[in-house]
């Protein structure tokens, strides 16, 4: 029988170097003069001079109390509202598909869920803050169910408002990936099971929520990946206060770097902010493939 031979195409390197141009430029430059630049004390706006100071930056980092209280408020932030965000994704999801049966209709209701998430971020910031102000649409309606106006942007409830504000927004990705992989698992699996008498309950626990482990483990550490480099909201909403309410390691980080220009002082809290979100991205995922 013939048999074709397979020939190796060769992509001219005229084809490989802009791309290739491009990566160093954007990418891979940037990050070895952050990681240059880290090792040095440099003020631009006062001289143009970078003294080395060798893991100076590093170890002073890790002394900053400023810091480390903003590392705190990430994992308030990042942990409990990112879970909330999955379990919610999550619930709707598997409403959708148990309590709807109209494809019309359950296209509908998910893609007014998805419209929040739309929204550019800077444009939700300033829409909720409207609404939370003291004498905002929120309060208002709460005076007139007969409650007490809540003051949103108080120190205790600031980091919460912003976290509800992003819950708000960003609830509906944990609920696109939920809903496409519910609607992925067979549904003979599900028939099967009432068959043999499951109840729903168990149907969840033994069918349904280990199918969509592995989504639902991605849906997460994408919201996290983004919550972790979170800025625009605080930037809007709060601005980091009252006080250092709401300063989170992003928002800190760019006060460093770009209000009081530390920039090696930045870079160095950069990498070891980025570090920490690798390690605990690295953790979560081995964690949710063992379980």
């Amino acid at each position: 029988m013939f048999q074709a031979k397979s020939r190796k195409i060769k992509t001219p390197y005229y084809l490989i170097l802009p791309p290739q141009f491009l990566i160093w430029v954007v990418v891979i430059f940037p990050l070895i003069w952050a990681v240059y630049i880290s090792f040095h004390d440099w003020n631009p706006t006062i001289s143009p001079q970078r003294t080395f100071v060798g893991i100076g930056n590093y170890l002073a980092v890790l002394r900053d109390i400023r810091f480390l209280s903003a590392l705190g408020r990430m994992l308030y932030y990042s942990g409990l509202g990112v879970t909330i965000q999955l379990v919610l994704g999550t619930v709707i999801a598997l409403a959708l598909v148990e309590y709807i049966r109209s494809p019309r209709i359950r296209t509908t209701v998910l893609v007014l869920f998805l419209l929040p998430m739309m929204m550019a971020e800077a444009v939700a910031a300033q829409m909720w803050t409207l609404l939370i102000t003291d004498t905002g649409t929120i309060n208002n309606i709460l005076v007139w169910l007969g409650f007490s106006p809540v003051g949103w942007r108080a120190k205790e409830l600031a980091l919460t408002t912003i976290m509800i504000v992003d819950i708000w927004q960003w609830t509906a990705l944990p609920l696109l990936i939920a809903y496409a992989a519910r609607i992925s698992i067979p549904e003979g699996l599900y028939e099967s099971a009432r068959l043999d008498g499951a109840s729903k309950w168990l149907i969840l626990r033994r069918i349904t929520l280990p199918y969509m482990r592995v989504p639902l483990a991605i849906a997460f550490l994408l919201r996290f990946m983004d919550s972790y480099k979170f800025l625009d909201k605080v930037f809007i909403m709060t601005y980091g206060g009252p006080g250092t309410a709401t300063e989170l390691p992003t928002f800190y980080l760019y006060q460093t770097a770009f209000s009081y220009f530390k920039v090696g002082y930045g870079a160095a809290m950069s990498w070891i902010f980025g570090f920490i979100a690798i390690v605990a991205m690295f953790l979560f995922w081995r964690l949710a493939k063992s379980v």
